[in-house]
C-alpha cells in the first residue's frame, strides 16, 4: 500500500496523554497509557464513513472512574473473579484487596495503573506504539502479588487491523502463576444508524462453565444450548450474558468472535490466538454494546486448580515469558 501513510502522534486530552496510532483516512486507534494502557477508542472508514468499533467512554474522566467499563480494559494477574480474593499457589495463601462486602476481587491489578512508553514508530508497515508496566515500581502490587514481573503491551495497526500484542516476563526467582485476559467493549451498530437489537452475534464456543449466584464457577462445564448457542449467531436482542464459554473452536489458529449488521452490511470481528481457551460475553445493561472478552483461564481458575480441576493456569518459571495476541477488525 505504496499510498498508505500511517503515523503515531501524542497530544493531551481530559488531562491525559493521548496516542494516536493512526492510518490517514483509514483507521485509527487512541490509546491512554496512563489509565491502564487502554485503547479505548479504534475507528474504521469504509469510503467518507467512519465505524466505531470499541466503544468509547465519553470523556477519559469518566474512564479513571469506571475502567472496566469502556475500551479495552487489560486484566491480569488473573482476569475475572476471586473467590474472597484468596487463592493458594505452592503452599502458601496470598490476599487480593477486597472491599469487605464484596463476595470477590474482580479483573486484577493493573486497571488504572500507568504504563511507560517504550516506543512508537511508522513506517509502510504500519504505525505500531510499545508500553510497558514493571511491577517492581508498584509496591500495592507487589504487596498483593508477590511474583515479580513485567508486562508489555504492543498495538500495531497495519491494513486498517489492530493487533494487540502481550508479553508477560517473570522477572523474579520462583515460579509465578498467572492469568490474562482483556475485556474490550464494542458497539453492536458500530456507530452507524444500523438496528443494534438485530446485529448476529458470533461466538466459536461449544460450552460454558456454570457459575454460581457470585458468578464464580462451580467447576462444572455444561455444553451449549439455545440463546447460549452462539456459533451460528444469535440476534443481539435475544442475549442477556455474563457467561464464561469454553471449549472453544480454532479456525487456522484463531477463534473469532462477530457482529454483522445485516442492514447495513457492515459488521466486525475479534481474533484470538490458541493462548486465549475462554472466550467471555457480556451484554451491559446501559446501553448497545457486547463484550467479547479472550482470556488465558476462567474466571476463579487458580482455586479451581487447587480443587483438582484444570483451568488453564500458567505458571511461567524465572525468566520464562507469555504471549498471545488478538486482532481487531472491520469485516
Amino acid at each position: 500500500m505504496a499510498n498508505t501513510t500511517y503515523s503515531v502522534a501524542a497530544k493531551t486530552v481530559d488531562g491525559f496523554q493521548v496516542y494516536y496510532v493512526q492510518q490517514d483516512g483509514k483507521a485509527v486507534a487512541e490509546i491512554v497509557p496512563a489509565l491502564g494502557n487502554n485503547c479505548y477508542a479504534f475507528r474504521v472508514a469504509d469510503g467518507d464513513t467512519w465505524l466505531n468499533l470499541i466503544d468509547a467512554p465519553p470523556d477519559l474522566a469518566t474512564l479513571e472512574e469506571r475502567p472496566t467499563a469502556y475500551g479495552n480494559p487489560i486484566l491480569f494477574p488473573f482476569p475475572n473473579r476471586i473467590r474472597n480474593g484468596t487463592w493458594q499457589f505452592e503452599e502458601k495463601t496470598y490476599q487480593f484487596d477486597k472491599p469487605p462486602e464484596s463476595p470477590t476481587t474482580i479483573h486484577g491489578l493493573l486497571l488504572n495503573q500507568p504504563y511507560q512508553v517504550e516506543s512508537h514508530t511508522a513506517d509502510e508497515n504500519g504505525a505500531t506504539l510499545v508500553c510497558s508496566l514493571n511491577s517492581q515500581d508498584f509496591p500495592e502490587i507487589a504487596r498483593q502479588y508477590p511474583f515479580p514481573f513485567k508486562i508489555e503491551i504492543t498495538y500495531t495497526l497495519k491494513d486498517a487491523v489492530l493487533t494487540m500484542e502481550v508479553s508477560i516476563k517473570n522477572t523474579g526467582n520462583r515460579n509465578m502463576p498467572m492469568g490474562f485476559g482483556i475485556h474490550p467493549y464494542f458497539s453492536v451498530d458500530l456507530g452507524t444508524e444500523a438496528d443494534a437489537p438485530q446485529a448476529v452475534i458470533t461466538v466459536p464456543a461449544a460450552k460454558y462453565w456454570e457459575l454460581d449466584a457470585v458468578l464464580v464457577p462451580t467447576g462444572k462445564q455444561r455444553d451449549v444450548s439455545g440463546t447460549l448457542d452462539l456459533r451460528s449467531g444469535q440476534p443481539f436482542a435475544k442475549l442477556k450474558l455474563d457467561h464464561v464459554f469454553t471449549d472453544v473452536q480454532l479456525v487456522d489458529g484463531v477463534s473469532r468472535c462477530r457482529i454483522e449488521n445485516k442492514d447495513t452490511g457492515y459488521g466486525m470481528v475479534m481474533e484470538s490466538d490458541a493462548q486465549f481457551r475462554e472466550l467471555v460475553v457480556y451484554t451491559p445493561p446501559d446501553r448497545d454494546a457486547i463484550c467479547f472478552e479472550p482470556y488465558t483461564c476462567p474466571t476463579d481458575a487458580i482455586n479451581l486448580e487447587a480443587r483438582g480441576i484444570p483451568a488453564g493456569v500458567i505458571v511461567l518459571a524465572p525468566n520464562e515469558t507469555f504471549s498471545g495476541s488478538v486482532r481487531f477488525m472491520l469485516q
